[in-house]
């Protein structure tokens, strides 16, 4: 249990000047605007003069965000706050710098926020701690931010500027625009970032305006809005934590009054599975409104539901349901596009919910023609055909249907790798040729005929020590390894997990006897120094092979 004293809370409403002058990035658009007029109707003050001004006004603006962090810490306080064995792991036993990195963690939530600043105030109290040593941190700026979101999200007014919105649209400065954006109402901010969407105009100063000012408003978003906010992310590739949490609780609160159709469900889906973004309450939420929902869902949207819940590797708790109401009802006859239909098998696949019937309808050569008109077939639906057809052989036990020719001219499509992860792999490989010999114990860039490489594959005895890479003698006494980089890309937003193509190679080599050690770019650093990196590997090989 873990209480404000009078100090912590004296101090949380005294001047605390320079120590929080870093909230300035927090402070709405209002306020630059008047130190503006400050600085333009007082051109005779000395420039002393005008720096005090500046900063006094960003003091009471920083004081108060701190005030209201610990105003919300002494109402919530008195109960003692606890976290479940799910949840990023907070405590007494941490030091300040540890406890400030709960705030890099993905999904950090109030009642972390609440742990966080409680035990930062218990330290404070009782001498284990100096403010100095965390006041001036972002990280625990940014732990204030949230816990005070609510309470200190300006509530929107609307003045004579902000009643057309083409004012803001059309503002060439985005600076200037970003600062009215704070004046307009929600449904008016919705309008704003679905125009910038159509317009394919992607202004980072105006859109994290927008997605500041749209996390902390109080009032709930719609169905609609949701999917228009969803949508427009999704085609300007902007990506803020905060409004797609408030984005995705809305949807939860809408949800269950909808009757109006599948169409807003489907975008939703849709959106998520383009932005990566895994919220499993929110994709489990629609998963079960459209099982109940089924008689009045469009077909494509069904569809969307298993391509996006694949996408993001995500098994919902009904899958044995969805699997006996839903898939029967989707059929290859129904789909004009036969892309559409290797998106959905594909994603059965990767759900682990395909049946031959479903694998072979692919694979037929007939199918594959559809795909490839004037022989111009697309890199996904290569990539996706070697995928299912390797899953034939590997994962589906009873399959007898066609498959693929072992000299099929799909081997040859050219998987390209973005510049962040062609460092990552040359920054592994040199990591593991300090490991060992690189001429006979280590393959790299192995292509694997299902539509991926292996970065580094090494083979290594019982006790973790490696072994000449093609020794085939003795395989009982062989533990064959296949690491993989995981870069963004890879990886789900939200949740810093594979997404659902890397799940599906992870269980292709598994099933060919491989050991998966997975690389993800949140944990190997290519700048980190050569020696943590070695560790690094060595110790997740060692976890690997003697577990």
């Amino acid at each position: 249990m873990f209480k404000v004293t009078h100090n912590i809370a004296r101090y949380a409403k005294s001047n605390c000047g320079a120590h929080f002058l870093l909230l300035n990035n927090f402070t709405s658009a209002p306020k630059t605007a008047s130190i503006r007029n400050i600085e333009q109707d007082n051109e005779s003050i000395s420039e002393t003069k005008k720096l005090n001004t500046v900063h006094n006004t960003r003091s009471k603006d920083n004081n108060s965000l701190v005030a209201a962090a610990f105003a919300s810490l002494k109402s919530d306080g008195h109960k003692e706050i606890k976290l479940s064995s799910s949840e990023m792991n907070v405590s007494e036993n941490m030091t300040v710098d540890e406890l400030l990195s709960v705030a890099d963690e993905n999904g950090v939530s109030r009642k972390h926020a609440l742990k966080v600043i409680s035990v930062l105030a218990e330290w404070s109290s009782t001498g284990k701690a100096e403010l100095s040593q965390f006041d001036s941190d972002p990280r625990f700026l940014k732990i204030c931010k949230i816990l005070t979101k609510r309470s200190y999200a300006k509530k929107p007014f609307l003045g004579t500027r902000s009643e057309d919105l083409s004012t803001i649209i059309n503002v060439t400065a985005d600076d200037e625009a970003a600062k009215l954006i704070s004046s307009i109402s929600l449904p008016q901010m919705v309008k704003v970032i679905t125009t910038l969407a159509q317009r394919k105009r992607r202004s980072t100063p105006l859109l994290r305006s927008l997605a500041y000012n749209i996390a902390g408003n109080s009032d709930h978003l719609d169905l609609k809005e949701c999917a228009d906010i969803l949508y427009s992310t999704s085609v300007l590739n902007f990506i803020d934590e905060n409004m797609l949490e408030k984005v995705c609780s809305d949807i939860c609160i809408a949800i269950p009054s909808n009757n109006k159709g599948s169409a807003a469900v489907g975008s939703i889906l849709t959106s998520l599975g383009h932005l990566r973004y895994k919220d499993t309450g929110i994709l489990d939420t629609l998963s079960d409104w459209v099982l109940k929902n089924n008689d009045i869902c469009r077909t494509q949207d069904i569809f969307s539901l298993f391509v996006t819940l694949a996408s993001l590797n995500h098994r919902t708790s009904n899958v044995e349901e969805m699997n006996a109401v839903l898939i029967p009802q989707l059929k290859e006859a129904e789909i004009s596009k036969p892309t559409v239909w290797l998106d959905f098998v594909w994603s059965l696949v990767v759900l682990n919910q395909a049946k031959p019937e479903h694998v072979s309808s692919v694979l037929r050569d007939d199918f594959i023609k559809k795909l490839e008109p004037d022989d111009n077939m697309n890199v996904p639906a290569r990539l996706k055909l070697l995928h299912i057809n390797s899953a034939s052989k590997l994962l589906l036990s009873n399959y007898d249907g066609p498959r693929l020719s072992d000299d099929t001219t799909l081997n040859s499509t050219l998987i390209s790798r973005s510049k962040h992860k062609f460092i990552l792999v040359n920054a592994l490989q040199d990591t593991i040729s300090n490991l060992v010999n690189t001429k006979t114990h280590l393959k790299t860039n192995t292509y694997t005929g299902m539509g991926f490489y292996i970065d580094a594959e090494l083979a290594l005895d019982k006790k973790c020590n490696p072994l000449p890479i093609n020794m085939q003698k003795d395989m009982s006494n062989c533990v064959k390894v296949a690491v993989i980089v995981l870069d963004f890309h890879d990886m789900c937003r939200g949740r810093v997990e594979p997404n659902g193509h890397n799940s599906l190679y992870f269980r292709l080599l598994e099933a060919e006897g491989y050991r998966i050690l997975p690389v993800p770019y949140t944990e190997f650093n290519p700048q980190d120094k050569l020696v943590n990196r070695v560790k690094y590997i060595e110790t997740n090989l060692k976890r690997l092979v003697l577990n």
